[in-house]
C-alpha cells in the first residue's frame, strides 16, 4: 500500500498543478471577458454620440477613428487596447453583424454629409445599437458558463486538497517523535551542542515549575579571557576551547537539568542539588577535567572559568529564570579575573552591592545635571627637576550627604550601562571650562590629559564632538591630550591611526596609557603614532626578579625616547623607584610620592605659586616682548605652562 501511495501522492500533485494552472488561467480569461464587455459598450456608447452630433452637423472623423480601431481589435485581437480573442460562436456572430453594420451607419453618415435624409442614419444607427446589445449578451453568457467551468475546477482542487489535508494529518501523527527530536537539535546551539538562550530559560522553567520538590541552582559560567584566546591562539581554537567545556559540561547534566550558551564564552546551567557542597564538587570536578583538556590542546595556556551560583532558596524575590541568572552573573562578576577564585554564590552581601549598583544606575543622569561629579587633577611631575610640568584629569562622584563615591564604584556601572562616554564628555568640557578661565584672567594653565573610554572611542562624531567643545572655550593647541588604553588601541589598531591623526590634525596630544597591561604593546608603538606613553603601575609592583623588572622598563623608555615618544611612570610611590626612572631618563612621575589627585581648587593654589616664583625670575626686558593678549607656552620649572597675559 506504502508503495502505491509514492507513486500515487507525486502523481495527485502533479494533477493539482495543472488544475491550478488550468484555474489560474481560467480566470485570467473572465477578467478579460470583462474587458471586452466593457469595449463592446464603448462602441455602442460612442456610435450613438457620433451619430447625433453628425446629424446636427458636427463631423467627428477622430471618434470614427476611434470606434473603428475598437472594433478591428475585437475582431482580430491586435492593438493597443489590450483586447483577446474568445471561443465563443454566438459572440464572434454578433460581432461579425456588429462591424458589417457599421460600415452600413458610416456610408449613411457620408450621405449626411452630403446633404441626403437623416432618416436613413437614425434607423441603421438603432439596428447597430441593437447589435450591440446582442453582442454585449452574449458575451456576458459566455463568460458566466467559463466562470462555471472554473467553479468546477476549483471543486476539483478543494477536493483534491482535501484528501492531502487527511493525508498529511494522518502523516503528521506518525512523525510527532521524530519532530519532537527536530525541535530539540533546532533549539540548541550548532557549535557546543548546548540549548540557546531562549531555549534554556523554557527547559530550566519548566524543570523547575514540575519539580517544585527539589534544590535548584542557576549557574552563570564565564571563560575568563576568552578575547585573548581568540586573538592570540586563533578563532579555531577558541571554538575548540568552548566545544571540550561544554561536552564536559553536557556529561555531567543529569535528570532535571539543563545546560545553556548564554552568548559568546559564556554558558548558563540548571543544576539540581541537595547540599551546597555537593553542588560544587560536581562543579569543580568539570573544571578539573576541562582545566586538564584545556592544556594538552594550547600546549601552553591554562584556561579558567569563572562561575556564579544562585540557589533558588537564597533569593527572597520571586523571579523567573531570567531574574536567577542575572543574579548568578552577577555573583560571577565579584570573583572574575580573580586567580585566586573560580566560584561564587549568591547571598544577602551579593544581594546588598546588587542593590547598591542599580541604586547608582539609576542616580547617574540627576547627578550629572546637578553637577555631583567633580573634575580632579593629579599632577605630573618632571624629573629634571621635580616640578608640575602637566596633570591628569579624573572624576569623582559627591553625593548631596557631602560623601566622595570613588571611581571603582561607578565607572564600571556607567561602562556597562553605556552612559561613560556622556561622562568623559562631561569631564572634557569641564576641563576646557576651567582652562579658559583661568587664560581668560592671565593665570597659567598646565597641559592636561584627559581620559576617553572604549565607547566614546567608537563613536565616529567624537573627534568633531571634541574639538566644537575645544574651540568653544577657546583653548590653544597642544595643552590638551586626549589618553586611550592600551587594550582600545590593540582592539582596531586601524581605526586608531585614523583617529590620532585627526585629534593631531584639530591640535590634540595622544597618550597611550596602562602600557604594559595588555600583550601587544610593542606592536602598537610601530604602528601608531603617539605623543606620551604611560607606563602602567604594573610595571612597579613587588616581583621576584627586581632586576628583570628594572631591564624591561629600561628597555621601553630608552626604546620610546628613540621614537620621540615623551614617557610618563603612572602609579609611583617611593623614592627608589624615582632614583631608577630619572637614571633611564623617564620624562614625567605620577604618583603618591609626589601628589594626590586634588580638587581643581587646591591644584591651582599649586600652579599658581610656581607660577609666582617663575614671574619673579623674570627679566623685566623679557617682560616687554611678551605679546599682549596671546597665549604663550613658559618653561615653568622644566613644565610647560600657558599663560594669557592680558593687553
Amino acid at each position: 500500500m506504502k508503495k502505491y501511495m509514492r507513486i500515487f501522492f507525486p502523481i495527485l500533485f502533479l494533477c493539482l498543478l495543472i488544475i491550478s494552472g488550468i484555474s489560474v488561467k481560467m480566470i485570467h480569461n473572465i477578467s478579460n471577458y470583462g474587458t471586452l464587455i466593457n469595449y463592446v459598450g464603448i462602441v455602442r456608447g460612442a456610435s450613438q454620440r457620433l451619430v447625433k452630433l453628425e446629424m446636427n452637423g458636427v463631423e467627428k472623423n477622430d471618434l470614427i477613428d476611434y470606434v473603428g480601431s475598437i472594433l478591428k481589435e475585437l475582431r482580430t485581437g491586435r492593438g493597443e487596447y489590450g483586447l483577446v480573442l474568445t471561443q465563443s460562436k454566438e459572440y464572434n456572430q454578433n460581432l461579425e453583424l456588429l462591424d458589417a453594420q457599421w460600415n452600413i451607419v458610416l456610408d449613411k453618415i457620408q450621405e449626411v454629409r452630403e446633404g441626403k435624409d437623416k432618416t436613413g442614419l437614425l434607423n441603421e444607427s438603432e439596428t447597430l445599437f441593437k447589435i450591440a446589445n446582442d453582442t454585449v449578451f452574449s458575451l456576458e453568457r459566455y463568460s458566466s458558463y467559463r466562470s462555471s467551468q472554473l467553479g468546477m475546477f476549483i471543486s476539483v482542487v478543494s477536493v483534491i486538497c482535501l484528501i492531502l489535508l487527511i493525508y498529511y494529518i494522518k502523516s503528521f501523527f506518525n512523525l510527532k517523535k521524530k519532530n519532537t527530536e527536530l525541535k530539540d537539535i533546532v533549539s540548541r546551539d550548532k557549535l557546543t551542542g548546548a540549548y540557546n538562550e531562549a531555549d534554556f530559560k523554557k527547559e530550566a522553567a519548566g524543570i523547575v515549575a514540575h519539580n517544585q520538590d527539589k534544590k535548584f541552582a542557576v549557574l552563570y559560567i564565564d571563560i575568563e579571557n576568552f578575547k585573548y584566546i581568540n586573538d592570540v591562539f586563533g578563532y579555531a581554537y577558541g571554538d575548540e576551547v568552548l566545544k571540550t567545556y561544554a561536552s564536559f559540561m553536557l556529561k555531567d547534566t543529569r535528570e532535571n537539568e539543563a545546560f545553556g550558551r548564554s552568548v559568546a564564552d559564556r554558558f548558563t546551567a540548571l543544576r539540581c542539588y541537595e547540599e551546597k557542597e555537593e553542588l560544587l564538587a560536581r562543579l569543580k570536578e568539570v573544571d578539573r577535567k576541562f582545566f586538564r583538556a584545556g592544556g594538552r590542546l594550547s600546549g601552553r595556556h591554562l584556561v579558567t572559568v569563572a562561575c556564579g551560583i544562585c540557589c533558588i532558596d537564597d533569593v527572597i524575590e520571586h523571579l523567573d529564570i531570567g531574574g536567577l541568572i542575572d543574579r548568578a552573573n552577577f555573583a560571577q562578576k565579584t570573583i572574575k579575573n580573580d586567580p585566586n577564585q573560580h566560584y561564587a554564590f549568591y547571598n544577602e552581601n551579593i544581594r546588598k552591592k546588587m542593590i547598591e549598583e542599580n541604586g547608582i544606575r539609576d542616580r547617574i543622569d540627576s547627578a550629572m545635571e546637578k553637577g555631583e561629579f567633580v573634575v580632579y587633577l593629579q599632577p605630573k611631575v618632571a624629573l629634571s627637576n621635580e616640578e608640575i610640568a602637566g596633570a591628569e584629569a579624573l572624576v569623582r562622584w559627591q553625593l548631596p550627604d557631602g560623601r566622595m563615591l570613588p571611581p571603582g564604584m561607578f565607572i564600571p556601572i556607567m561602562e556597562k550601562s553605556h552612559v561613560i562616554g556622556k561622562l568623559d564628555k562631561y569631564v572634557f568640557e569641564k576641563i576646557c571650562i576651567w582652562i579658559h578661565a583661568r587664560l581668560k584672567a592671565g593665570l597659567p594653565a598646565v597641559p592636561v590629559s584627559v581620559n576617553v573610554s572604549k565607547l566614546q572611542f567608537y563613536n565616529s562624531d567624537f573627534v568633531k564632538e571634541y574639538k566644537e567643545i575645544k574651540e568653544q572655550y577657546q583653548v590653544p593647541d597642544g595643552i590638551l591630550e586626549i589618553e586611550f588604553t592600551e587594550t582600545v588601541a590593540f582592539e582596531n589598531q586601524k581605526y586608531m591611526v585614523e583617529i590620532i591623526e585627526e585629534l593631531h590634525a584639530n591640535g590634540f596630544g595622544c597618550s597611550l596609557d596602562d602600557f604594559g597591561s595588555g600583550y601587544s604593546s610593542l606592536g602598537l608603538l610601530k604602528d601608531i603614532q603617539i605623543d606620551v606613553l604611560k607606563l602602567d603601575a604594573m610595571f612597579f609592583r613587588n616581583s621576584a626578579d627586581i632586576e628583570k623588572e628594572k631591564l624591561i622598563v629600561r628597555s621601553v623608555i630608552t626604546m620610546a625616547k628613540e621614537l620621540n615618544i615623551k614617557v610618563v611612570a603612572e602609579g609611583i610611590e617611593l623614592r627608589e623607584q624615582v632614583e631608577f626612572l630619572r637614571e633611564t631618563s623617564c620624562d614625567l612621575i605620577q604618583g603618591f610620592i609626589y601628589f594626590k589627585p586634588m580638587p581643581l581648587k587646591e591644584f591651582e593654589k599649586l600652579i599658581d605659586v610656581k607660577a609666582s616664583e617663575q614671574a619673579r625670575s623674570y627679566e623685566e626686558p623679557a617682560m616687554q616682548n611678551i605679546m599682549g593678549g596671546l597665549v604663550m607656552p613658559v618653561l615653568i620649572n622644566g613644565g610647560s605652562i600657558f599663560v594669557r597675559h592680558p593687553q
